[in-house]
């Protein structure tokens, strides 16, 4: 299985979404996948480090439709490097934008 784009909170039992962060920044094979991570507190100290240390995100909870819209361009560059999946589903992120409108819009 493949992984495009790593979601986390920032609050987890026995470790930090930070913790998470550096132990995926720090391998050799997961390195390039786009961390984004989420928290109910808006910490802005917090915030900043995650950034610098590589998180392509930090969404603050709750999660609104325009937070979920960012994550398109981050899904798009893994899709982008499996062309498996561009030839056999192109509009995979048309339809998975569209899954996550409907999803929102139901809440």
């Amino acid at each position: 299985m493949e992984v495009n784009l790593i979601i986390t909170d920032y609050f987890m039992p026995g470790m930090t979404g930070y913790d998470l962060l550096k132990k995926v920044k720090e391998s050799k094979s997961l390195r390039d996948i786009p961390v984004v991570i989420m928290s109910s507190e808006n910490e802005p100290s917090r915030i900043n480090r995650c950034l610098e240390d590589g998180a392509e995100e930090f969404f603050l909870k709750p999660v609104q439709l325009s937070d979920v819209k960012k994550l398109r361009s981050h899904l798009v560059k893994g899709i982008r490097s499996d062309h498996h999946i561009i030839e056999n589903q192109p509009n995979i992120m048309e339809k998975t934008q569209s899954a996550v409108e409907l999803e929102f819009q139901s809440l």
